[in-house]
């Protein structure tokens, strides 16, 4: 018996209600040219007939040339990619591939989209050669579970594999972005922030926004300052260290960057200068934020 489901979520779905041991009965079925199977799934008093393709009519993955192959814990793999995700853009026909995929390259895991930047850093997974994977394929990681898997990247495709599940999908690459050069590797200032309580005030700016207004924020000494169409709007977040440079940030950038440290009681802010991108890490993790700042008047930084 082979087949491949035509619409595998609904089909999971109706088994999610089954308990115990599962019939399946299957049938081909025909009209003029086309051809297609039946599957009768029961269970108890319970059935569902669902539609499948004939496997011949399906194409088969393709095989996989191991150039390098890891091995790789599948949670901690997915807890990765989970903190740099949220930078990317969606892709789309014109897109770079720089901006919609998540990137390897030697001990970093690492996503950006032209106005932040996020990435990961562990020893424990060195890739030998730079690739891009969209993040959707990496999701299925979940799947595995906390078990070990193999990783096998081939000249276009990379397989995961673990007991008798894989993945395989198609990577980009060689030539992923330069995070080491973009990374500033000196800053003028150092301070600490609560992430919950700096959210806070954020979310409380963003509700006074118009659908009109720019969400740019302009930070200094630990006060939040919004120029708005209805008014000059302020709230002040406890710091803890000195900052005595000002500089401006979108909203919505500086709420991610923070949400990739949320259960953190501290987060690290670093800049340099107002023009300068601003860095956040937190104690004992190995990933990083960095969001581009805002370029800000002066009667608004006010």
């Amino acid at each position: 018996m082979a087949f491949v489901f035509q619409r595998p979520r609904d089909a999971a779905q109706a088994c999610k209600h089954f308990e115990g041991t599962l019939t399946l009965e299957m049938e081909e079925q025909s009209r003029g040219k086309d051809h297609w199977l039946q599957l009768t799934i029961s269970c108890g008093p319970r059935c569902a007939q669902v539609m499948a393709f004939l496997p011949e009519d399906y194409p088969s993955a393709p095989k996989v040339e191991a150039k390098h192959t890891y091995t790789v814990n599948a949670a901690r793999l997915l807890e990765r990619v989970e903190h740099v995700k949220y930078t990317l853009r969606k892709p789309y026909a014109n897109e770079e591939a720089q901006r919609t995929h998540v990137q390897f390259s030697g001990n970093k895991i690492f996503a950006l989209d032209g106005n932040r930047l996020a990435w990961d850093v562990d020893d424990d997974l060195i890739v030998r050669q730079p690739f891009m994977v969209l993040p959707e394929a990496l999701g299925y990681l979940k799947f595995f579970g906390n078990q070990e898997i193999t990783a096998i990247m081939g000249e276009n495709y990379l397989q995961l594999t673990g007991g008798a599940m894989a993945i395989q999908t198609r990577i980009e690459g060689p030539f992923v972005f330069n995070v080491d050069g973009a990374v500033p590797k000196k800053f003028s200032e150092e301070f600490y922030v609560c992430p919950k309580d700096f959210l806070g005030e954020l979310d409380y700016l963003k509700k006074l926004l118009h659908s009109t207004d720019k969400a740019h924020i302009f930070f200094s000494s630990g006060r939040l300052s919004l120029a708005a169409a209805s008014g000059n709007y302020s709230t002040q977040v406890q710091i803890d260290g000195e900052n005595t440079i000002g500089f401006g940030f979108e909203l919505g950038y500086m709420v991610d960057a923070l949400r990739q440290f949320r259960g953190e009681s501290q987060v690290k802010m670093k800049v340099i200068s107002p023009v300068a991108p601003i860095v956040l890490e937190a104690e004992g993790r190995g990933d990083f934020a960095m969001v581009l700042p805002v370029r800000m008047k002066e009667a608004v930084a006010a």
